[in-house]
């Protein structure tokens, strides 16, 4: 990786890993290791004194080989798509907050606004946790709202509280970014509280 010192004090600072005096504003650039930088007591010394600012550019090879991504650094739309008649694909989990309206009334609630959708996905399956039911109720998830588009998932039961899973449709469906597609749960009754969750894999 690439190592760059600079000298941020008043004064000329000795670097004495480096065997390099650095005056006021000067820097240094060199070559080391990711390993080497521990052992550097010199460097780590003036840094700690705040006399230096260092700054790291790894090398192709080092982001190449993935050990530098940090743990939030990759997310479901970095997912590489495949084609639909693929047999291996990664899977990404959407989750959709459903707060509680005034009940009484089918409503929606957008988890993806039209012309929105970050990717085009099969939907593979899809459960909700219900913590506050409605008889006689049910969800179901559309690419447009008022129940319009294409039905995703559906109908989940969600009468009480319970975990469910849907029972239809009988085979996967796509969404596909569009003027139009965005990605909306469809509630009978706005009263119901709880979470849904779909399974779907990123298709090219």
């Amino acid at each position: 990786m690439q190592l760059t010192v600079t000298n941020i004090s008043t004064s000329p600072v000795y670097i004495r890993d480096l065997y390099t005096e650095l005056p006021p504003g000067g820097s240094v650039i060199t070559e080391r290791s990711g390993s080497d930088l521990s052992s550097m007591e010199g460097l780590i010394a003036a840094m700690n004194e705040g006399t230096v600012s260092v700054s790291i550019a790894p090398s192709a090879a080092e982001v190449a080989s993935g050990f530098l991504t940090p743990p939030q650094a990759v997310q479901a739309v970095d997912m590489a798509p495949v084609a639909a008649e693929a047999v291996a694909a990664g899977l990404v989990i959407l989750r959709v907050s459903l707060a509680a309206g005034v009940g009484g009334a089918p409503d929606d609630v957008i988890a993806y606004e039209a012309n929105a959708l970050p990717f085009k996905f099969r939907v593979i399956d899809a459960w909700a946790m219900v913590s506050t039911g409605v008889a006689l109720s049910n969800l179901n998830v559309y690419t447009q709202a008022a129940g319009a588009g294409t039905l995703l998932a559906g109908p989940i039961d969600a009468t009480g509280t319970q975990v469910a899973r849907m029972t239809g449709p009988t085979a996967s469906a796509v969404a596909t970014p569009g003027a139009t597609e965005g990605l909306f749960v469809r509630r009978d009754d706005s009263g119901i509280v709880g979470e849904l969750v779909l399974l779907v894999r990123r298709e090219s």
